[in-house]
């Protein structure tokens, strides 16, 4: 079975605690934006020496997840061709993430798995360290009312509110869609 982890922080403090993690595990992150006219898929890679751009897509309408990937590119990494993570050899290696879109009301769960339920050994030493790393954060709470499930999250005034599933049949912003539908989790 895949590994999943939810956490409900600013994407900003994300990434700020992934960089130590990403970097011994030699992992790189990356955003998938497909843009809503053409249809063409274009991937952005992290860097810690300026995060802006890339913290910047998670509210872009173009956003659709991100990436975590502990697999050796090449040195043509910006690159990315569409759909990489999914497949092999990749996807043994690549940790899938949605949700992070932040607004001054609401704080979106960011939702990480593992692609593979037979991932490589350095995408599962990756994922188990950087879950450890996530819940040092201090303040961190675990259990918010949502059923069986362990989610981490750092209390706010906003609403939090599920990652965005981007389905096509939803024609309000989805933050809209889980406010009127009650779509909040509930911080204790």
């Amino acid at each position: 079975m895949g590994q999943y982890f939810w956490i409900a922080i600013p994407a900003e403090l994300f990434f700020q605690y992934c960089g130590e993690t990403m970097e011994k595990h030699q992992a790189h992150a990356y955003i998938e934006k497909i843009n809503r006219r053409s249809g063409k898929r274009s991937y952005l890679k992290y860097s810690k020496e300026n995060p802006s751009a890339f913290l910047k897509s998670f509210s872009s309408a173009d956003y659709q997840e991100f990436f975590l990937s502990t697999y050796p590119f090449s040195d043509q990494e910006n690159s990315v061709d569409s759909s990489v993570f999914y497949d092999s050899p990749v996807a043994e290696y690549t940790i899938a993430g949605s949700g992070g879109y932040e607004t001054d009301r609401t704080r979106e769960i960011i939702h990480l798995r593992q692609i593979m339920k037979q991932a490589d050994k350095s995408a599962k030493a990756f994922f188990a360290a950087l879950q450890r790393n996530l819940k040092k954060i201090p303040d961190l709470r675990d259990t918010l009312n949502s059923g069986n499930k362990n989610y981490f999250y750092l209390p706010t005034s906003k609403s939090i509110i599920p990652q965005n599933a981007h389905s096509r049949l939803i024609t309000v912003p989805w933050e809209e869609h889980c406010l009127s539908k009650d779509l909040v989790y509930q911080q204790q």
